[in-house]
């Protein structure tokens, strides 16, 4: 409880800073599959649906988005304990493709629901997050790769030796008072 209370709180922080910031450079994804290798499938799952729920509820407000994009980064966050919960080395250009891949479920999945749910073409939808000149975007920036990107390089260049740390503080549990 206290690895995903921990890690969801600090994405919480993260977003709520980061929400300005013009570039989409943000770790949610990544600390949540951090927290997915080092706690497993669930703990991934709660992490990722807590970290989006509690910070639109809190600041940006809470609506249909909400559960949608809960639902996507907890998805985001099963995956990711699948695939490293049991991993004791890590091999980075297997970090590199499945943060990056794991990220664009989130990022494709999100465009195509909201284009539903908002009644508009999920085609362009997608292509602004690539390509958004194709999309006829005023935006000449790629959010969706941007995204991808940054938790791809986090999970390769440091994904390893935090994913190790925090698992070595976590079997550890509490210690025992005097």
């Amino acid at each position: 409880m206290a690895l995903i209370a921990s890690v969801a709180a600090v994405n919480v922080a993260f977003r709520f800073a980061l929400a300005w910031e013009p570039f989409n450079v943000k770790p949610i994804a990544f600390l949540t599959i951090v927290a997915a290798a080092v706690g497993g499938p669930l703990a991934g799952l709660a992490v990722g649906w807590l970290s989006m729920s509690i910070s639109d509820i809190v600041g940006f407000g809470a609506g249909i988005w909400t559960f949608e994009t809960s639902s996507f980064m907890a998805i985001v966050g099963l995956i990711g304990g699948v695939l490293w919960q049991k991993s004791t080395s890590f091999n980075r250009w297997e970090m590199v493709a499945g943060g990056f891949l794991l990220t664009m479920v989130f990022d494709i999945g999100t465009s195509i629901l909201d284009a539903f749910l908002f009644n508009y073409p999920w085609i362009p939808a997608v292509l602004a997050l690539y390509v958004p000149f194709l999309a006829g975007s005023p935006s000449m920036y790629p959010f969706g790769l941007a995204h991808e990107l940054t938790t791809a390089i986090l999970l390769s260049s440091i994904g390893p030796s935090v994913i190790l740390r925090i698992r070595r503080i976590y079997q550890q549990g509490t210690p025992q008072a005097g």
